[in-house]
């Protein structure tokens, strides 16, 4: 049977907005940790929150008043859910801080967060449809996965039209789906959705046109032989008949090939650390799972990429900062199937 969640009404006076707010922030926690924005917050706070369960993704739709939204390497490692969540905005507008980006969306942009990623952002009063999906289901290529995090589609465009068309369809659809269908028709929005977003994510003006393809083959190569400790420039050169030379100028406006390499042991470290149920010596088979050569060479590439120590997103991610009874959104997010 499919399972729905409840929402809010408005609160009415200072005291009823509070109450509401203290519910709201504990109901959002797995996702997101929020705050009102300064000033006088509390005159006619609003939340409302609709969900669907549909085995192997959420919907629903969200209304709040404006607020501040974090979500934290804390955060991240208490909850450990590898899922994407995709915004279609219907009311008002949000600002994300990306690393120091500004990244904006606004009434009709479909917005993407990567769950596994931390993110800063305030919203006006917003309302806006949601679909969380494992990143399993997305067609895309690890890359593009990894680029996913703050892409907007303007909903001013053909593929934002579409996506944005899609979620709102769904979400009418999904009181109503029979259980049996669920699972095919996530599995399909998040094929659609996938044709959606690969184009934006493409970003052919990191690389001359005519050397993108090349780049793009190398990487799906690299995405494959992640864990093996002997994957290296040599090995590239080897596998694609490149000299050294010509392999350096391919990635030079990405960072450098070893540099590359790197950051994508780290990612998926990263992900495998906050998503996985680690036992005793855990840290030390993934970094060995993802082609480093000690715990401390893991440790340090780690802690310097990240700034938070493999052990502290561990610790994180074992302890039971946040309930999740049957009913929660954590749980929910937790048993996507």
């Amino acid at each position: 049977m499919l399972e729905k969640g409840a929402g809010w009404a408005m609160g009415r006076d200072g005291d009823q907005a509070r109450q509401l707010f203290g519910s709201w922030r504990e109901t959002i926690a797995p996702i997101f940790d929020v705050r009102p924005l300064a000033g006088d917050w509390d005159a006619g706070f609003h939340a409302e929150l609709d969900r669907h369960h549909l085995s192997t993704a959420l919907v629903g739709q969200v209304a709040t008043s404006a607020q501040h939204y974090e979500r934290s390497e804390s955060l991240i490692g208490a909850v450990g859910v590898d899922h994407l969540l995709i915004q279609r905005y219907e009311a008002g507008y949000t600002t994300l801080d990306l690393d120091g980006e500004e990244v904006h969306a606004g009434p009709g942009d479909v917005l993407v967060f990567d769950l596994s990623r931390p993110v800063r952002s305030h919203a006006t009063d917003m309302r806006a449809v949601n679909l969380v999906l494992p990143r399993s289901l997305l067609a895309l290529d690890a890359g593009s996965l990894d680029r996913v995090h703050g892409t907007v589609l303007s909903g001013a465009s053909p593929l934002g039209s579409l996506a944005g068309d899609h979620l709102r369809s769904l979400l009418k659809a999904a009181p109503t789906l029979e259980p049996a269908a669920a699972p095919d028709i996530a599995k399909a929005s998040a094929q659609l959705l996938s044709a959606c977003l690969s184009p934006a994510l493409m970003r052919e003006s990191e690389a001359p046109a005519t050397l993108t393809a090349s780049v793009a083959m190398i990487c799906r190569f690299i995405d494959r032989r992640i864990g093996d400790p002997a994957l290296d420039a040599r090995m590239l050169c080897s596998a694609f008949g490149l000299s050294r030379s010509a392999l350096y100028r391919l990635f030079a406006p990405i960072g450098g090939v070893s540099d590359y390499i790197r950051q994508r042991r780290l990612a998926r470290a990263r992900l495998a650390l906050n998503t996985s149920t680690r036992g005793r010596g855990g840290i030390g088979k993934i970094a060995r799972q993802f082609g480093f050569s000690s715990d401390d060479a893991f440790s340090r590439a780690f802690k310097a990429q990240f700034g938070i120590a493999p052990r502290d997103v561990a610790h994180l991610r074992l302890s039971p900062s946040l309930e999740a009874g049957d009913g929660s959104l954590a749980n929910w997010l937790r048993h996507l199937t």
